[in-house]
């Protein structure tokens, strides 16, 4: 698959998402979709698919949730999975050939700027792929487009940095080895992009959706079978793996140990398990 050229107004997300970002996604494909299964389900039954739909999964990923919604709307309906991530498609093409569906695509393209023919589908949903768009009102007013009138939109997206111990308890341990991080800027695109639900329902809004409603939704989250995975999934991803990029060896080695004896608080019989805390987002397209 010929990767995305990294231009326009997302084109910082572009390059990221397609270097060491998607490498570490990509590595842990299966682990990631067992982690956030039930936040994506939880999606996916607020969609409201059905039978012959026509379903655009946004920042589809590795591609799992656009295979379980293609079951849903059965050979009959149609799903289009939709990703700036060129490594992270190439694992959804090579799952998409493994089951043999000729009702499913996948686009490397950014949902931003795609150009949707209007009207073409009943059902637009995300699992955590629309906290990343540099201007998220352009972004919607695109996906509304293409979303027929009275179309549902639902998607999940992480909650405040604190309210999710994945997040903030890595962090916490770092900043003991590593000074912090400046600021991020007002609104920057990221995991908790959308943390602010009057944030959310101000872009939906301006962005041709009603009906909005943002529900909280608290998920146990499996992070390794065992604390020494933990350690590793945790020092790569989010807020404590941006900081971590640039450490040394011996820095990092320092965090892990101190990580290990944190994590072993959250260990259970079926690994280290940490809370989740996410919005389910629905909005009708106006």
């Amino acid at each position: 698959m010929q990767r995305l050229v990294a231009d326009g107004a997302n084109a910082a997300q572009i390059e990221y998402w397609n270097g060491p970002a998607a490498d570490r996604w990509v590595k842990d494909a299966d682990t990631q979709d067992v982690m956030l299964g039930e936040l994506g389900a939880a999606a996916i039954d607020a969609c409201q698919i059905e039978a012959g739909q026509a379903v655009l999964d946004i920042g589809c990923g590795c591609g799992s949730t656009t295979l379980s919604m293609a079951a849903r709307v059965g050979a009959g309906g149609r799903v289009l999975g939709i990703d700036i991530s060129t490594p992270m498609l190439e694992v959804a093409m090579a799952r998409l050939r493994e089951r043999g569906l000729d009702h499913v695509a996948f686009e490397n393209r950014d949902a931003a700027t795609y150009p949707f023919e209007p009207e073409s589908f009943d059902r637009a949903f995300s699992r955590f792929g629309v906290m990343f768009f540099t201007d998220p009102v352009v972004a919607f007013r695109n996906i509304r487009k293409a979303l027929k009138a009275d179309s549902q939109l639902a998607f999940v997206c992480w909650q405040a940095q604190h309210q999710n111990q994945w997040m903030e308890v890595p962090l916490r341990v770092a900043l003991r080895h590593v000074p912090p991080p400046p600021p991020p800027q007002p609104n920057e695109p990221g995991p908790t992009a959308f943390a602010d639900p009057d944030r959310v329902r101000r872009i939906l809004g301006n962005s041709g959706f009603g009906r909005i409603e943002v529900e909280s939704l608290e998920r146990p989250l499996t992070l390794g079978s065992d604390t020494l995975s933990a350690v590793e999934r945790l020092m790569q991803v989010g807020p404590t793996g941006r900081l971590l990029r640039e450490a040394a060896d011996g820095t990092k080695d320092a965090v892990a140990a101190d990580l290990k004896d944190e994590l072993s608080k959250f260990a259970t019989d079926s690994g280290v398990t940490m809370v989740g805390r996410v919005w389910l987002v629905r909005a009708v397209a106006s």
